[in-house]
């Protein structure tokens, strides 16, 4: 692992960083922040191509309320062991792995062994973070699921095709390469305008330039392995009954201008679960952590309420 420009902010954010190991002898980039807060641990789970360096002015909003932090890059992504010769594309072989990863990065920090846990998650980091909510019911204090990877937006072929298409091909060579049109970290990414991420450009251009600092951060398009896992594990979560049985009281954030999930999948969630209230945030984009301040303010004042409402 090479130390970088963004691991300096590691530190100076608060944070202290841990490597994780895993069976395989895979190693896990982690890091906590902050001491132990009135409002106990909080585990922030970032989304598919993120790193630690990208949500820290998220963390430190979190620390600011009361809460120790911890965070992880997950296999395959930022400064984690990567699962293929080629450093730019996204692989997992199934997302229980990353809930394993998870798991034992909690048990490795200190102070987020046991007890009550809020969890926030964003895109896939979402995906996971409700994953893990279902699995440790009685752990799981509150969660908060922004642009949570519930369905995939926009896929191109009709659902029932995709999902068949994509079952074959991993039964192929192609198991480990780019989906179609799928390609490495380049010059298309770097455009702002038209971008399906954010409408911030400071933002935009703060995580290119860490990217350009060190380039091994980089994940770009996903292989067919990762688009699998992802159909697998959504079909998991959304099967009936499943989300019927969660209480745990849940914030959800949807993005009006969301391109790269799917809202509508996320409204079908958020109607059957419980104790979830749908936060809608109608001019972001994906990102709505790393958009315009006036957003990020909507989303932070949301957060309070529903940080207020579960306290009690």
């Amino acid at each position: 692992m090479t130390v970088t420009m963004g691991q300096d902010w590691i530190a100076a954010a608060g944070g202290n960083v841990v490597v994780v190991e895993r069976p395989g002898g895979v190693r896990l980039r982690a890091a906590s922040f902050g001491a132990e807060g009135p409002r106990g641990v909080c585990v922030f789970l970032s989304g598919y191509t993120e790193f630690i360096e990208k949500h820290l002015e998220s963390i430190v909003e979190l620390t600011a309320r009361g809460f120790r932090v911890a965070t992880l890059d997950w296999r395959g992504q930022g400064l984690s062991d990567r699962l293929l010769p080629d450093r730019h594309k996204g692989h997992i072989d199934r997302m229980e792995t990353h809930l394993e990863d998870l798991q034992a990065t909690l048990e490795v920090l200190d102070g987020f062994r046991d007890g009550p846990l809020t969890v926030v998650g964003h895109s896939m980091g979402g995906h996971v973070a409700l994953r893990y909510c279902l699995d440790h019911r009685q752990r799981v204090r509150r969660a908060v699921l922004i642009a949570p990877m519930l369905g995939i937006g926009r896929p191109g072929l009709p659902e029932w095709l995709a999902r068949r298409l994509v079952e074959w091909l991993c039964r192929t060579p192609l198991v480990d390469g780019y989906i179609f049109g799928g390609a490495g970290y380049g010059p298309r990414r770097l455009r702002f305008d038209g971008n399906p991420l954010t409408d911030d450009r400071e933002r935009f251009d703060l995580m290119h330039a860490l990217l350009a600092g060190n380039p091994d951060l980089v994940v770009a398009d996903p292989t067919f392995a990762w688009v699998r896992a992802a159909i697998r594990s959504i079909d998991a979560v959304t099967a009936p009954g499943v989300l019927e049985g969660l209480p745990t009281p849940t914030l959800i954030a949807l993005a009006g201008r969301e391109v790269i999930v799917s809202n509508r999948a996320i409204e079908a969630a958020a109607a059957r679960l419980p104790n979830a209230l749908l936060a809608r945030f109608m001019d972001a984009k994906h990102e709505i952590l790393r958009e315009r301040e006036p957003i990020r303010a909507a989303f932070w004042e949301a957060f309070d309420r529903f940080l207020a409402d579960t306290d009690a």
